[in-house]
C-alpha cells in the first residue's frame, strides 16, 4: 500500500499541476464584456444624471442646478461612434477645461435645452397649457449591466395648473436601441387631485429650427425631428473659433407615445401625449442621434435615414405601420 501511494503521488501531482495551469489559462483569457450602455449620477457637475448607449448620450438636471432655473428637459449629446464617452466628456470639461460644446472628434454637446422639454422630456398638458417642471429631487439606479441601464428619478414638486404634484420617472436604455423607455407616474393628495383639470402626459421635443423637417405618424403617436446640429448660436460660434466651421451635420430627436391622443405643437414643443389619470404608469419612448455618427450597426447620414430607423424601432415596440408604406 505504501509503495502504491509513493508511485501514484508523482502522477497525481503532475495532473494537478496541469489542471491548475489550464484553469489559469482560462482565467487569463476571460475579459469583462465591453459596455454598450453606461450611466451614473454626476455630483461633480451640479448633480447631473447622465447615461448613454452606442447611439447617443443624454442627461437630466439635478437639484444643485436649481439656482439656474433648469427644466425637467432631456439634454442630448451627439456621439461620433459607439464608444462610451460620458466620463471622457465630463473629464474634458471639468478637469482639462476643454468645453464639451466643441467637437474634438468624439462628438459634442450642442443641444440647447433651456426651460423646455428638450429631447424627449416629460410633458404634462391641460386643455390649453403645457406645464414644464424643474430638476429632479432624488435618484436611484435600478439595473446596470454592459447591455442595459435603468434608473429612477423622483420629482417632489411638479407645478401643474397652480398645484404641486409628485412624479417618478423610470428610464431604461438598452444596447442597440435608439429609443429610451420612459415610465412616468404622477401622484397627488386627494385635495390636490380633486382641484386638477383633465391631464395628458407624454413626451415632447422642443423645436429649435425650421418646422420643415418633422416626420409624424399621428395615429401611432410618433414624432421625429431633424435640425441643424449647431442651431444654437453659442455652440456654432465656439465650434467656428476652434475649427473654422459652423457645420456639424444634422441633429436628430424623436418621441413615441403609443395610443397618444394629442399630437400637436404647444409653446414651440411638439408633444405626443395621452389622457392620464393620477397614479397610472404612462409609458413613452424617446431618443436622439447624429448624421455624423458612424462605425455602428446602422447610420443616419440624412433625415430620411433617421425617420426610417425610428419607424422600424417603433414598429417593433407597438406594431406601428406608416400609412405610406
Amino acid at each position: 500500500m505504501y509503495l502504491a501511494t509513493m508511485l501514484l503521488c508523482p502522477i497525481m501531482k503532475k495532473y494537478m499541476y496541469l489542471a491548475t495551469m489550464l484553469l489559469c489559462m482560462v482565467a487569463c483569457q476571460y475579459k469583462e464584456p465591453t459596455a454598450k450602455v453606461n450611466g451614473r449620477y454626476v455630483p461633480e457637475r451640479k448633480d447631473d444624471f447622465a447615461w448613454e448607449n452606442e447611439y447617443a448620450a443624454f442627461r437630466l438636471y439635478g437639484p444643485a442646478l436649481l439656482p439656474e432655473n433648469p427644466s425637467n428637459g432631456v439634454d442630448l449629446w451627439l456621439k461620433a461612434s459607439p464608444e462610451m464617452i460620458i466620463d471622457t466628456f465630463y473629464y474634458s470639461e471639468l478637469v482639462l477645461h476643454r468645453p464639451y460644446h466643441i467637437n474634438y472628434g468624439k462628438g459634442l454637446d450642442c443641444y440647447k435645452v433651456g426651460h423646455t422639454a428638450g429631447c424627449g422630456g416629460v410633458v404634462i398638458l391641460t386643455h390649453d397649457s403645457l406645464w414644464t417642471g424643474g430638476p429632479y429631487s432624488r435618484w436611484q439606479v435600478l439595473e446596470q449591466t454592459p447591455e442595459r441601464f435603468s434608473f429612477r428619478l423622483y420629482y417632489d414638486s411638479v407645478p401643474v395648473a397652480g398645484r404641486l404634484l409628485r412624479q417618478s420617472l423610470t428610464v431604461t436604455a438598452e444596447a442597440g436601441k435608439i429609443l429610451n423607455k420612459a415610465e412616468v407616474v404622477l401622484y397627488a393628495d386627494d385635495t390636490t387631485a380633486a382641484a386638477l383639470p383633465a391631464l395628458w402626459v407624454g413626451g415632447g421635443i422642443f423645436l429649435h429650427d425650421t418646422l420643415d423637417h418633422i416626420h409624424q405618424v399621428p395615429e401611432a403617436g410618433l414624432v421625429a425631428y431633424a435640425e441643424d446640429a449647431l442651431s444654437d448660436k453659442q455652440a456654432a460660434q465656439m465650434n467656428y473659433l476652434y475649427n473654422g466651421s459652423t457645420s456639424q451635420g444634422r441633429s436628430y430627436s424623436c418621441v413615441f407615445t403609443p395610443l397618444a391622443d394629442r399630437i400637436e405643437i404647444v409653446d414651440g414643443t411638439f408633444v405626443a401625449a395621452r389622457a392620464y389619470n393620477l397614479g397610472d404608469t404612462l409609458t413613452y419612448y424617446f431618443g436622439g442621434g447624429w448624421s455624423l455618427w458612424q462605425n455602428g450597426e446602422q447610420a443616419f447620414p440624412n433625415d430620411k435615414n433617421w425617420f426610417h430607423a425610428v419607424m422600424n424601432e417603433a414598429r417593433g415596440i407597438h406594431g406601428v405601420i406608416h400609412p405610406n408604406e
